[in-house]
């Protein structure tokens, strides 16, 4: 047991020994060209730590080339030196390194770094990507040994302008906060810094963001995409990923384009969808990849007009027609054009008009120039939307009121079959005004298109009928609808109408003409007695006969009556006759 305790107890200390006699070399942290008009290298270290024996010298080595041979040029014997200046004649690449000389026998004496009094390699950009914060730019360690830093240039209109410097050899990314990534593409570049902030060429082969924009097509539900294309990979470009995001959802790609593509068009979107769409660059062999700015936007699709119909049909007015029409509220409409035709295959345009402000409620068109009391018309309304697509309404027809007046004061008026799409005849209603407003006069069902009356209390009386319809629309909508025709007056012929007897002391005891006869300029009525004598005479048309002569009533018998008429068109009508006078 001791035995093995004191061979463990040797090994330990000769182990312990062997690993601590190493001579750490001064760090090497920059050599640099001086300034001046005499050639010169610095050199700058820091001290090392060493515990191993007495400090001899800092030992400094040169060679025109990085693989030897090595000389030793300058042994420094103060140990808190940490510069020195390498005079020389020429003006070349030299390489250096150092060692620490310390009496420490058997130790091991490390080497520092070798560099060169070049500045530092600009350090190779591997990609710029845009992410949620900004201009993300990485690169790959800098070549050279002496690499302390890197300082981060803007490249704006071709000149490089600094912009931040970051610390670290192994530092391989920065962030842009201020780029304009969403409004332009950034670009940037790089050079390395030495420890003595020595600054190395820029690198001429900067990298710039992918600027994506869109524009939105409402017509055809797409979003056409332009983009940058994304400079300076070695390798170059392989392909170009588009990515969706459709309401919030993660990122897909759509679609792969080539490497000379910039364009794309992104469809199949649905009204209402929020969508985010954005480029990555994917770089060949590598398989880097640089990600565009992101756009997004709500897809508001134009909409047709949909449960587009003609809801009534009415004659408002002489030559006036008032068309009622629904359309979907949502509908982006333009303008509807009115159209007219005399039957339900040919129509003609009559009007074209702004599409209303408010399509939530049910609107109106008037037609003025519509010869309603002569003809039935056919109407129908296009709508032309903001994509100028064109979406036709459903037909209505008026109803055309015709009739006649008879001789023995009878009257008879047809009505054509009233037309609404989908709606359904449920009956016809006739009114007439006698001279104090229109009455309704008779309900007919739908199959009954004329109405004949007499012995009415006038000669010339106004009639219109009005289509009761039920309305069921492919939309649900139920309604029941009045459609009312042209107003029609019927008169008799000019004509006078004269009784053949009447008893002045009788219930007909006024003995005096009906006429027909519109607007009379003159009248003369006169009564003459079998000898031709005249014993009555009016120029009121309203002023009879009370069978009276001289304040007497005049014997029975038979009478002769004249009667004349002129119009306001000076037509002279006249009517001669005999009457029988009862008592």
């Amino acid at each position: 047991m001791l035995k093995k305790t004191l061979v463990g107890s040797l090994f330990f200390l000769v182990h312990f020994a062997v690993t601590a006699q190493v001579v750490n070399a001064p760090k090497l942290t920059c050599v640099s060209n001086g300034v001046g008009t005499n050639a010169y290298v610095r050199l700058v270290w820091s001290l090392p730590v060493n515990t191993c024996g007495t400090f001899i010298s800092y030992n400094i080595y040169r060679s025109t080339s990085f693989n030897g041979p090595y000389l030793l040029i300058y042994t420094e014997t103060d140990p808190a030196i940490t510069v020195y200046d390498d005079d020389i004649l020429t003006v070349a690449t030299f390489y250096y390194y150092m060692e620490s000389n310390y009496d420490c026998p058997g130790a091991t004496f490390l080497q520092s770094d070798t560099l060169d009094n070049l500045d530092p390699i600009p350090p190779t950009i591997e990609y710029v990507t845009v992410n949620p914060d900004g201009a993300v730019i990485t690169w790959q360690p800098g070549a050279s040994p002496e690499t302390y830093g890197y300082i981060i240039y803007s490249v704006i209109n071709g000149g490089n302008i600094p912009i931040d410097t970051v610390y670290g050899k192994n530092t391989l990314s920065y962030t842009d906060l201020n780029a304009p990534v969403n409004t332009d593409s950034a670009s940037y570049t790089l050079a390395s810094i030495d420890s003595c902030f020595n600054t190395g060429p820029i690198n001429t082969l900067p990298q710039h963001t992918i600027y994506l924009t869109q524009n939105i097509n409402r017509c055809n539900r797409t979003a056409e995409l332009d983009w940058y294309k994304y400079n300076h990979w070695q390798p170059d470009v392989k392909q170009y990923d588009v990515l969706s995001s459709i309401n919030e959802g993660p990122f897909t790609v759509i679609q792969t384009v080539a490497s000379n593509v910039f364009t794309y068009t992104a469809s199949g979107f649905n009204d209402g969808d929020s969508v985010c769409l954005m480029v990555s660059a994917v770089q060949d062999v590598v398989a880097f990849t640089s990600e565009s700015n992101i756009v997004c936007s709500k897809f508001d699709v134009v909409q047709p007009a949909n449960d587009f119909f003609i809801r009534k049909i009415t004659v408002a007015a002489p030559n006036q027609v008032d068309l009622y029409f629904t359309l979907d509220s949502l509908a982006d409409l333009l303008n509807l054009t009115i159209e007219r035709g005399l039957d339900s295959v040919f129509f003609s345009p009559i009007a074209t008009i702004a599409a209303p402000s408010d399509l939530s409620i049910e609107n109106i068109y008037s037609d003025t120039t519509a010869l309603s009391s002569q003809l039935s018309y056919y109407y129908r309304i296009i709508a032309t939307d903001s994509c100028n697509g064109s979406d036709t309404s459903s037909i209505a027809k008026t109803v055309l009121l015709t009739g006649y007046a008879f001789s023995d004061l009878s009257f008879l008026v047809r009505w054509d079959e009233s037309y609404l799409d989908y709606a359904l005849v449920n009956s016809y209603e006739l009114y007439r005004d006698d001279g104090n407003g229109f009455n309704l006069v008779t309900t007919v069902p739908e199959t009954t298109l004329e109405y004949g009356e007499q012995n009415i209390p006038t000669v010339t009386p106004c009639y219109f009928v009005e289509a009761i319809d039920s309305l069921m629309l492919p939309n649900g909508i139920i309604d029941t609808i009045h459609s009312r025709s042209n107003v029609l007056c019927l008169n008799q012929p000019s004509q006078i109408y004269m009784p053949n007897a009447f008893a002045p002391e009788g219930k007909n005891n006024i003995f005096k003409p009906l006429l027909n006869i519109q607007n009379i300029s003159s009248f003369n009525f006169s009564i003459f007695n079998r000898w031709g004598e005249k014993i009555f005479t009016s120029t009121d048309p309203d002023l009879g006969w009370d069978g009276k002569y001289n304040g007497a009533v005049v014997q029975q018998g038979a009478y002769a009556y004249q009667i004349v008429v002129t119009d306001e068109n000076k037509k002279r009508i006249e009517a001669k006759g005999m009457v029988l006078v009862v008592r």
